[in-house]
């Protein structure tokens, strides 16, 4: 078909809506041989998210190419052959790119200037819409802001890093797994480098192309360079702090009070132990564990936060997000450990493996955030002693260095100021039980039980719900070695009620969402059935 023909064949076939054989054939006295071999040339496979595929406007789309084009066919598969097939199609590409003399000579300049500076650390991270680059240098990581490339470039970074320069290493480069390497001191002359370490593999979000790089400088002895060398190399790369995240601490917008959000502020600012975020799921404990890190990394946007997690649920720029199975956790972690990180996120404790990874990054010097499925805060130890009693036993666990703090929480519906009713005339529909507590609870409060109140039948400013909103009650627990001893030696209940007498300690969840029932914002009910029983009052805590 000379080009003319095609030409012809496209403006036909918009203007009669007819497909191409059909004009080829009746309206350009082409033979069926001809037609034959053209669709053969032409035929392709459109493979298709099979998410989508239910969606009216993939449908439309894909009713309107067949209309035009018969020669191409849809094939529904997994998002992970797509990405796949993506990564399989920028790898061939990349490939070519990366044998490139120059390319190469820009990783062995990079390296160099690291080494000049003294770093320890290079991290590359390959984001969605570009590749950036930081070093650790005396503990602190550094922005390379000349150092910021698009994705391909990154990716040929990378690539010409694993492939041309590192001399032990598997025989083929995967986007898509984990990869050791390691580079020879000698291929970068003059650094005094022994080696460099590397490893590498896909980071959240694996399907727009996301990976990391940790390659680990290896000094054979400390090289003194002259300060010129060192502000010539530092200006090339262009050191600068790493981004903060933008906003304020939002927990005490959610419903934490004052003196938890200083009890968390001061975990944070660990720089090693376990902090362990309690509740049943939907309590918000991974809402919780997002705006810790961010904060963190507000407040020290220089150190490294990874996170393991089985998926991702919140994306988190400052951050190496994995994603991971279950059956992958204990190796993810032995992974983690070895990507120069200060601080690490588990995203759930569910077993022993997990268990003894959380206290194996804690007792190696790092801070570890991780969730767990109990009720009461003082009950960690005893879950965690139930996945086995002898390597997880409070005697082995119950120290105040390694778990550093508790947290517990719960989601709490918060009544319509405008159709809540006041609860004195429903206390008498209340069992007896929850009669007694909540008349115990009137010393609490000058004004007694009058602001109580209770749901009304819903109206338009709450759109009929009787609630405006959710908010937090939650419990924040500053361990201590007390507190340890009496875990040990009392158990965890006996344990739990000293260390809420004592001054500086938080009170019990069912306290806090007291203090919203006898403020009229918390239905009595509602107390009772999202967080716990309604105590009698004593006038303490506990």
């Amino acid at each position: 078909m000379t080009p003319e023909q095609a030409s012809e064949l496209r403006r036909l076939q918009v203007t009669t809506g007819m497909t191409s054989p059909m004009i080829a054939r009746e309206m350009m006295s082409i033979s069926q041989d001809e037609i034959d071999a053209v669709m053969q040339v032409r035929a392709c496979t459109v493979y298709v998210d099979a998410r989508h595929v239910g969606q009216s406007a993939y449908q439309t789309w894909r009713d309107d190419i067949r209309r035009l084009d018969h020669s191409v066919r849809f094939e529904e598969v997994d998002a992970r052959v797509i990405v796949e097939m993506r990564a399989t199609k920028t790898s061939m590409q990349v490939a070519e790119a990366s044998k490139g003399q120059g390319n190469l000579n820009n990783v062995k300049q990079i390296l160099s200037y690291c080494a000049t500076i003294g770093g320890s650390d290079l991290h590359v991270l390959q984001r969605e819409d570009h590749t950036e680059m930081q070093i650790r240098v005396k503990g602190d990581l550094k922005t390379m802001k000349r150092a910021i490339l698009n994705p391909a470039e990154g990716e040929a970074f990378v690539r010409s890093m694993y492939t041309g320069l590192a001399t032990v290493k598997e025989a083929t480069y995967n986007p898509l797994s984990f990869q050791d390497a390691q580079i020879k001191g000698d291929s970068l002359p003059g650094t005094m480098l022994s080696s460099i370490r590397i490893i590498r593999g896909p980071m959240f979000p694996v399907e727009t192309g996301g990976g990391f790089t940790v390659a680990r400088l290896q000094f054979l002895a400390a090289k003194k360079y002259d300060s010129a060398q060192i502000q010539i190399a530092s200006e090339r790369l262009g050191l600068v702090e790493p981004a903060k995240p933008e906003g304020e601490f939002r927990l005490g917008k959610m419903g934490f009070t004052q003196h938890q959000v200083e009890m968390l502020e001061r975990l944070i600012r660990r720089s090693m132990g376990i902090i362990v975020v309690t509740g049943p799921t939907g309590s918000g404990k991974t809402t919780t564990l997002y705006e810790l890190t961010k904060q963190q990394a507000r407040l020290f946007p220089h150190t490294r936060l990874v996170t393991i997690e089985n998926p991702p649920e919140y994306p988190m720029p400052w951050a190496i997000q994995l994603s991971c199975r279950s059956e992958e956790f204990p190796q993810m972690v032995r992974y983690s450990l070895r990507m120069d990180p200060n601080a690490i996120l588990l995203g759930e404790v569910r077993g022993v493996d997990e268990a003894l990874a959380a206290l194996q990054a804690a007792m190696t010097g790092h801070l570890v955030l991780t969730t767990l499925h109990v009720t009461d805060p003082f009950e960690t130890f005893s879950r965690l002693e139930l996945l086995d009693n002898v390597r997880l036993s409070r005697q082995v666990v119950c120290n105040h260095k390694q778990v550093i703090g508790l947290i517990s929480q719960r989601r709490v519906p918060i009544l319509c100021g405008n159709c809540s009713r006041a609860g004195a005339g429903e206390f008498e529909k209340y069992p007896g039980y929850l009669q007694r507590a909540l008349k115990s609870w009137a010393g609490a409060r000058p004004y007694g039980l009058e602001k109580v109140k209770v749901r009304g039948k819903g109206c338009p400013d709450c759109n009929y719900l009787g609630i405006i909103r959710e908010q937090a009650v939650a419990e924040v627990v500053v361990t201590d070695e007390q507190l340890m001893v009496d875990c040990i030696e009392d158990g965890v209940l006996i344990a739990g009620r000293k260390h809420r007498k004592r001054p500086g300690s938080d009170k019990s969840m069912i306290e806090h969402a007291m203090d919203l029932v006898l403020d009229g914002l918390l239905d009595p009910s509602d107390a009772e059935h999202e967080v716990d029983e309604i105590p009698i009052w004593e006038g303490t805590n506990g």
